[in-house]
């Protein structure tokens, strides 16, 4: 029987928690809870339990999102009310990159989009905003520019008194192998900085819409591109940019913003 339009994925999704172990291990040991009836693996690394949706393909599977769980209880759970167990607020943010330098820039734009309320208060709708863009020009060769997205997140846009009180999840599509250890703070997201204490990745993909956070990383995306066709048509020169975001070689300029303020209650 074919689908209809809106029927939803025609390609079967799976639903994993995913997780190591700290070391090598010889055996594992499969446990249930017999008041809850919740399964654990007692030797995985708590710290690399990830509640994961992707489907098949011949090589390796396509992950479509991938947050941080404590454990196999996600399996039973709405992705939102996952997401409330751990997060607070959500952020997010995607880069893209010109691949061809611009009056000798290599030009990248970084679009930011938020919802602006906590989550405990999202039900059937999740309000997500535009909320910043930058446009990130460099004369060398920082490197990724999505990490320096990721690094404008972490110090301008979540980087408040009220915000530093609160766990904050931000969504990338990028660095997926990575995350477990950024997250665990053992290794640095960009240059030599550590997640903030109140910052954690949360990937979700473009390719797909599955949930609210792929369309937020998907109106990222489509935004980012916009900006940097207009760069493209109308030149660097006519911009008239001034003062800018010094990292590296890169200097990041704020084309919109909203100010980061306390978010909504």
């Amino acid at each position: 029987m074919s689908k209809k339009k809106g029927d939803g994925p025609t390609v079967p999704r799976d639903h994993f928690v995913v997780g190591h172990t700290a070391g090598n291990v010889s055996e594992l040991t499969f446990a249930i809870d017999p008041i809850t009836g919740i399964p654990s693996v007692l030797e995985l690394d708590p710290t690399s339990l990830r509640s994961q949706i992707s489907y098949a393909r011949k090589t390796t599977d396509k992950v479509l999102t991938s947050s941080p769980t404590d454990g196999f209880a996600a399996l039973g759970e709405s992705f939102i009310d996952s997401l409330r167990k751990q997060f607070d607020y959500l952020i997010a943010v995607d880069t893209n990159t010109e691949l061809t330098r611009v009056d000798g820039y290599k030009v990248s734009a970084c679009c930011i989009c938020s919802i602006n309320v906590p989550l405990t208060s999202v039900t059937a709708t999740t309000p997500y905003e535009h909320l910043a863009a930058y446009l990130i020009l460099d004369p060398g060769d920082e490197g990724n520019a999505e990490l320096i997205g990721w690094h404008l997140v972490a110090t301008v846009h979540i980087n408040t008194p009220f915000l530093r009180t609160q766990r904050v999840g931000v969504i990338v599509d990028s660095e997926l192998g990575d995350h477990v250890a950024i997250n665990a703070r053992t290794k640095p997201y960009y240059g030599n900085h550590l997640l903030p204490d109140n910052m954690t990745l949360v990937y979700a993909s473009d390719a797909a819409a599955e949930t609210f956070i792929n369309g937020m990383i998907k109106m990222n995306d489509r935004n980012a591109g916009g900006l940097i066709k207009a760069v493209k048509q109308k030149g660097l020169s006519t911009l008239q940019l001034q003062g800018g975001v010094k990292l590296g070689t890169a200097i990041c300029h704020c084309i919109t913003a909203t100010a980061p303020t306390k978010p909504k209650k």
